[in-house]
């Protein structure tokens, strides 16, 4: 079993907490392999004056993009959200800590916002004189395959405030080193890896229990498509949020699974194959209401491209559907693209196959910016 770096941290290295005013930013995912908190642990053992919830709170309950308020934890903690009024701390959320933990399940992928957090944090850190432990954790996509566009710098968010391919390839202890050092953030910044991992690790290898990281990320087979299916939040489809099937179920109630289904499965695409179904998500959009659409099944995790996968279902449903599909929020959908461009070569009728073509140079640089601040091997 893979020992990740919390586990580590409890056991080996306490010294750097010792005689420190603690902060942690953590949430539910934030568990030792035989699911204790995180937490409640640091708690017990260090003097832990403050937590920091990211997206989603400390609980990794409330809804995507939903506003997080602060609250006290059991223990009289005080809780501050990293998500509600403020997306970085205030000076005086600091003022009390030498050194914060962060804790937290990163699932390999430039849009989830966790690492985002955790560099606004950083930025604050840095300015406050306070030190940033990242206890690190395993990519549950693996660390060898990177694929996708960048982000340009007009295009930077909570969904991706560096340049970074969508699939990534890195923990987020690495991603956290690669970002303190090529935007000078000054973080005094200490990554303790996890024992045991290799970057062709995906989740299953890690022998490791997922604990969900967020509402609709239940599983970590769902963390296989996510980098793809994601950007249909971006259009006038349901991703399956309020579903058993979250970005797996994909549909709209104009579409004809059985036709859609059939047409994605001739474009031979690696690891997949896709199901005709039917279904009625819990959340908008089309709440209550019956959807047409397809289920994405990877059938060979080490193979699959999810970005190609994704925008391969796009262009589908653009040339299947160019009465019903849109690009309905188009400001959003370039936020996660990182730029206008797949967006325009979407709707300008480009294959997928040229799309992702149009990577393959931003993911050889990215392969060599990351050359000497890797970790696992």
């Amino acid at each position: 079993m893979v020992r990740p770096g919390i586990t580590q941290l409890l056991d080996e290295k306490t010294p750097l907490l010792q005689g420190r005013r603690v902060g942690v930013l953590a949430n539910a995912s934030s568990v030792l392999p035989d699911l204790t908190s995180s937490i409640e642990l640091l708690i017990e053992c260090a003097d832990v004056r403050a937590l920091f919830g990211p997206e989603h709170g400390v609980h990794s309950a409330a809804g995507a993009g939903i506003h997080v308020a602060d609250e006290q934890h059991t223990s009289g903690i005080p809780t501050y959200s990293l998500y509600g009024d403020h997306l970085a701390p205030p000076l005086e959320w600091l003022a009390d800590l030498d050194v914060i933990v962060c804790d937290l399940q990163d699932i390999g992928c430039r849009f989830y916002t966790y690492a985002w957090t955790l560099v606004k944090l950083m930025e604050r850190a840095a300015e406050a004189q306070v030190a940033i432990i990242v206890t690190d954790r395993p990519n549950p996509i693996g660390g060898v395959a990177i694929e996708g566009p960048g982000v340009l710098a007009d295009h930077r968010s909570l969904v991706g405030l560096h340049d970074v391919p969508m699939r990534h390839g890195l923990t987020l202890g690495e991603l956290a080193h690669l970002v303190n050092r090529e935007a000078q953030l000054g973080c005094t910044l200490t990554v303790i890896p996890c024992a045991g991992w290799q970057r062709q690790d995906l989740w299953d290898a890690t022998g490791l229990p997922w604990a969900a990281p967020s509402p609709n990320m239940p599983t970590a087979d769902t963390t296989l498509v996510y980098p793809g299916t994601c950007l249909l939040e971006g259009c006038n489809l349901s991703v399956g949020r309020g579903t058993a099937k979250p970005f797996e179920w994909l549909g709209a109630p104009w579409i004809d699974g059985v036709v859609l289904a059939k047409a994605l499965n001739q474009q031979y695409l690696s690891g997949v194959r896709w199901q005709p179904v039917a279904f009625q998500p819990c959340a908008d959009p089309y709440a209550g209401e019956l959807c047409g659409g397809v289920q994405l099944h990877v059938r060979e995790p080490h193979l699959i491209q999810p970005v190609l996968t994704g925008v391969a279902l796009l262009t589908t449903l653009q040339q299947h559907y160019p009465d019903h599909f849109a690009i309905a929020h188009p400001q959003h959908f370039d936020r996660l693209a990182g730029s206008t461009q797949l967006r325009q070569f979407i709707t300008s009728g480009v294959s997928a196959i040229d799309i992702a073509a149009r990577w393959q140079s931003n993911e050889q640089t990215f392969r060599e910016r990351i050359a000497s601040i890797t970790i696992y091997h």
